[in-house]
């Protein structure tokens, strides 16, 4: 780092001297915080009050230190200069592809059943062979599911999360088996909850009611098992159980049993299966740890204070995926028997949009792995003098981010429908693709609208991996408000139940703009944000 040099001929010789000595005095300690550290700097480099005033004409080296310093901030920290430090590009390379693959994994469950459904024709909780008011019953069983649930699996692994610092293998069983009990119980008490709306306000006969909810419960218990292995992130392991499942309900279901007693003990088996898993594979992970002088201890109550924001944020997310299908099912058309009444052919244009997805949440977690590892990086390089560097710098990274993401976003949409063009010359496809009117356009719509998602939960992801998640659940509540108030509008108004999807775009298009007005209001206090994570 170089310091500007001084004019005039009568304190040249003074004013090298002078300049000299901050240039020493800068590369001797690159991170001077105030006089104290520039005059025990000084001092390091062999000045003494005797030889600071033969040479400077100063008493002290103290008071050399104040006029120093004074110059220091005035020409060496006048301009903020964005942090610089070595991440080498291979690393980064690496790291990013490790990430990016491991992101793929958690579609890896969902790619079994989609080939199940396609090849097998049966999956574990498909609406394949149902009646449509059984359908109906279904569909609202897994909406019920995931909305009871979410809170709880988003919970787990931020209390898991919480937990291993403390490496005690028996507080972390413990608390996330409490966990699971009570969303089961959760799950319990809304089940009877809708067999007593109905009772009062009937909307389903009593038989597709029982239905219902012992779907609700199933898949309650199966999506809280299926958390546990998400937690240790053995995507893989959750792969096999799902298969293993699958193949439960094939065979029962070819042996001439009814598909629902077929569906029902392969959800169990999954449970099951996936319940030991977690535990066998935890606990050999924590025989790893060292067990000796663990005195921190936690409680309950702030173990629940800590997980609340991700409880919220995973209750409104499966409430946000689902807002728009409720409107599609609600909407009356020229004969619908019960007040909600499912909608083959909007869910099959939308369960298509939905593997626009895959891709982009890969990419969700190498990105923001990438932010905050930059972060980390970039704090450790600078002093409290360059906090605006740093907030410019970062500002500048998020956004080649954002470009680097809607690429990939905009790029899985496009192969998706080049895929799906490919497709419909495959017999073994016919009748599972979006080629009807009505699931071309709701798949069209939806996979437009899935990129505007899929950027907004890196803005989210993003966020929360900085303890800041208030302004994202706002964001989400006010994009939900969005969307259920223009997909009913929009669906009244032309009378069509198809056009729900409407309200799901503008919805995302609000929690876009939100977001990411989140994350840049959040950037220039990134400082902050950095130092409450430690």
């Amino acid at each position: 780092m170089s310091i500007p040099r001084r004019s005039g001929s009568g304190a040249h010789t003074h004013a090298t001297a002078h300049d000299r000595l901050l240039q020493q005095v800068v590369e001797a300690n690159g991170d001077l915080q105030d006089v104290m550290d520039m005059a025990a700097t000084i001092e390091s480099l062999g000045w003494s009050d005797q030889r600071v005033e033969d040479t400077f004409g100063q008493p002290t080296v103290f008071d050399l230190a104040q006029e120093l310093f004074n110059e220091y901030l005035t020409t060496v920290r006048s301009e903020p200069v964005p942090p610089r430090f070595d991440l080498p590009w291979y690393r980064v390379l690496r790291q990013l592809a490790v990430d990016f693959l491991h992101g793929l994994t958690f579609a890896l469950p969902m790619a079994v059943s989609v080939a199940s459904m396609v090849i097998l024709r049966i999956s574990i909780s498909s609406f394949q062979y149902f009646s449509v008011p059984q359908a109906t019953a279904l569909a609202m069983a897994t909406f019920l599911s995931f909305v009871v649930t979410g809170g709880f699996t988003q919970a787990m692994a931020t209390v898991y999360y919480v937990l291993l610092g403390l490496q005690e293998a028996g507080l972390i069983e413990r608390t996330l088996y409490l966990i699971m009990r009570w969303g089961f119980v959760s799950a319990v008490v809304l089940a009877l909850g809708v067999l007593l709306g109905d009772a009062l306000f009937p909307m389903f006969p009593l038989s597709l009611a029982l239905f219902m909810v012992v779907y609700l419960i199933l898949l309650s218990l199966l999506w809280l098992s299926y958390a546990s292995l998400y937690v240790l992130r053995r995507e893989y392991v959750l792969t096999l159980v799902t298969a293993s499942a699958i193949l439960i309900a094939y065979a029962i279901w070819r042996a001439g049993y009814n598909v629902i007693l077929a569906q029902a003990i392969a959800m169990i088996s999954a449970t099951i299966i996936a319940t030991l898993a977690w535990l066998v594979i935890f606990r050999r992970q924590s025989r790893r740890w060292d067990h000796t002088g663990r005195i921190v201890r936690t409680r309950n109550s702030q173990l629940a204070y800590a997980s609340g924001p991700y409880f919220l944020y995973g209750l409104l997310y499966f409430v946000f995926i689902f807002a728009d299908r409720l409107v599609s099912w609600t909407t009356a058309t020229s004969f619908t028997p019960y007040t909600i009444w499912f909608r083959g052919q909007y869910e099959l244009g939308m369960d298509w949009a939905l593997a626009s997805l895959i891709l982009p949440l890969a990419a969700t977690e190498a990105f923001v792995g990438y932010f905050i590892r930059w972060l980390m990086a970039a704090q450790g390089h600078v002093s409290e003098h360059d906090v605006a560097a740093l907030a410019v710098s970062s500002r500048n990274t998020y956004t080649r981010l954002m470009v680097a993401y809607l690429l990939v976003a905009t790029a899985a949409s496009l192969i998706l429908r080049l895929g799906i063009g490919l497709a419909e010359h495959v017999h073994l496809l016919s009748g599972s693709l979006p080629t009807s009117s009505i699931e071309s356009f709701v798949f069209s719509w939806a996979s437009f609208g899935y990129i505007f998602l899929a950027i907004s939960l890196f803005n989210i992801l993003l966020l929360f991996s900085l303890a800041y998640p208030v302004p994202a659940l706002r964001s989400l509540l006010i994009a939900l408000a969005v969307d259920v108030g223009v997909g009913i509008v929009a669906t009244r108004v032309f009378a069509a139940y198809q056009f729900a999807v409407i309200g799901l775009l503008a919805g995302v298009t609000c929690l876009l703009v939100l977001s990411t007005r989140d994350v840049l209001r959040t950037l220039p206090n990134i400082d902050f944000m950095l130092y409450r994570m430690v």
